[in-house]
């Protein structure tokens, strides 16, 4: 073979090797599509899809808008978070229920109430006592409001299996409750159950 011959030779194997890896990495590489937020999460294990999150709090909250304590009361009821609790096998953190509720209250009630960020009090009692030294300036204090009714709520799941075959039974449920009298005024819940038949290889 003569010398321009080797050279075709291994420059052909080079280019070969360089396609080859090239392959390889493309394989190997993650992919990245974006979906539609209500789009069923098929394959996934797991029952508490986005869909679900979504579709609950959106209906709780036309619920809760409806309610005659809010359509009729003179000045809009002050409400805050008790606490919510989720007992499900789910990971989810369930206050995020409650999270999604206040933001589309707070979207579409028209001003018809008033949700209380009790995680920033001590910030707001710390900010008052920098005016009070003249750290800051002031406009002047405001009352702290009062909550009017609190809201809380539960995630509660039963799951079976048998076999490859898997059920999960999934109830949410979020009550508001008369901060005077601690009545429920108003509760409502959303239920699903989904079937899940797992691979052969699936743990």
């Amino acid at each position: 073979m003569t010398s321009f011959g080797r050279q075709s030779t291994v420059l052909g194997m080079t280019v070969l090797a360089a396609a080859l890896g090239a392959a390889l990495l493309a394989g190997c590489a993650g992919r990245t599509a974006r979906m539609d937020v209500d789009s069923e999460d098929d394959a996934l294990a797991g029952s508490i899809s986005s869909k679900d999150f979504r579709g609950v709090c959106f209906e709780m909250a036309q619920s809760v808008v409806r309610l005659p304590q809010i359509q009729n009361a003179k000045n809009p009821p002050t409400i805050a978070f008790f606490e919510m609790v989720n007992n499900s096998d789910e990971l989810v953190n369930a206050e995020d229920v409650l999270y999604k509720i206040r933001t589309e209250l707070i979207k579409n009630s028209g001003g018809k109430m008033v949700f209380l960020d009790r995680d920033a009090i001590e910030k707001i009692k710390a900010e008052r006592r920098d005016k009070d030294r003249g750290k800051v300036t002031s406009s002047g204090d405001k009352a702290l409001y009062g909550a009017d009714y609190f809201m809380a709520g539960r995630i509660e799941g039963i799951r079976r299996t048998r076999g490859r075959t898997e059920t999960e039974y999934i109830r949410i449920s979020v009550r508001l409750t008369d901060a005077a009298s601690s009545a429920i005024v108003w509760e409502n819940d959303y239920e699903f159950k989904k079937l899940f038949l797992r691979g052969v290889y699936d743990r």
